[in-house]
């Protein structure tokens, strides 16, 4: 089963798997957009944050906004995890259960932006130019 991997050595910080994935859900060129996170702290040092599909979100959401897509399958043989926005009220609760930080609000809706694994051909690790992103087989 495919896996989406991170090597945070060879991020070279150009925020390419940002402003991709910007464009592939929001038809802008906009890192902020993305839902992949480069993170960047003083001086040379650097976080890749991803979704990792633990379902800690669903478990969270009291709406029941989010739900398995077993077409699109991680490691663990469960499916990834996606959200139905006419059913997120906005409460936050599953930005709060996120354990990698990665889910915000969008800035003009109040529903999260969630990682579907560009629905199982992640344009950030296509696009990677160190392939600090990856899509992996296990």
């Amino acid at each position: 089963m495919p896996r989406l991997t991170k090597n945070e050595d060879v991020c070279i910080t150009c925020h390419r798997c940002e402003t991709i994935c910007a464009w592939v859900h929001e038809v802008v060129f906009n890192p902020d957009k993305g839902r992949v996170i480069v993170d960047l702290d003083y001086p040379d040092e650097h976080r890749l944050r991803i979704c990792i599909q633990c379902g800690r979100c669903a478990d969270a959401c009291p709406m029941d906004a989010f739900y398995q897509d077993f077409n699109i399958l991680t490691t663990s043989e469960q499916g990834i995890y996606r959200l139905d926005e006419s059913k997120c009220t906005g409460c936050g609760e599953c930005i709060e259960a996120c354990p990698t930080k990665v889910l915000q609000f969008y800035p003009d809706r109040r529903v999260p932006r969630k990682c579907d694994f560009c629905l199982g051909q992640p344009m950030c690790a296509r696009y990677c130019p160190t392939n600090a992103l990856g899509w992996v087989l296990m």
